[in-house]
């Protein structure tokens, strides 16, 4: 089926063939964001940080990468559990604890999370507003 040209105008400004890479820079920003398990520092970097707040994202992505994170973010919270006590006493303040980046970078560079990117295309496609689509999530947008 074709897409009419208010909707190729649409997607054409809202970089529609870039979103692959799109989820996964969200994906990253979120993991890091939720892997630090610390409040004052997730508000801080939301304030500072615009990178954080990205209406499609908010409206197209962050469902189905906040599925992928609940289990991201145990792995990282299991790991520093598991890390606690596992290195000399000369280097563990250095070694023990989360490592949150490394496995959000992982995690960005996987291809659990390329092949999540694929398989979002098809409900993409589905779209057939997408401001319509970002009003639901933001209406004051």
């Amino acid at each position: 089926c074709a897409v009419n040209k208010e909707l190729q105008e649409e997607r054409k400004a809202w970089n529609f063939s870039n979103w692959e890479q799109a989820i996964k820079d969200r994906t990253l920003c979120l993991c890091v964001l939720q892997g630090l398990n610390n409040k004052s520092i997730q508000d801080s970097l939301v304030k500072y940080d615009k990178s954080f707040y990205n209406p499609l994202a908010i409206a197209v992505f962050d469902s189905t990468i906040q599925a992928l994170l609940k289990s991201e973010v145990k792995k990282i919270q299991l790991d520093s559990i598991n890390s606690i006590g596992h290195y000399p006493a000369d280097i563990s303040s250095l070694l023990e604890g989360k490592r949150v980046m490394n496995h959000c970078t992982e995690l960005y560079r996987s291809k659990r999370l390329d092949s999540l990117a694929k398989s979002e295309k098809k409900s993409w496609k589905q779209i057939t507003n997408i401001m319509d689509k970002i009003h639901e999530k933001i209406p004051t947008f």
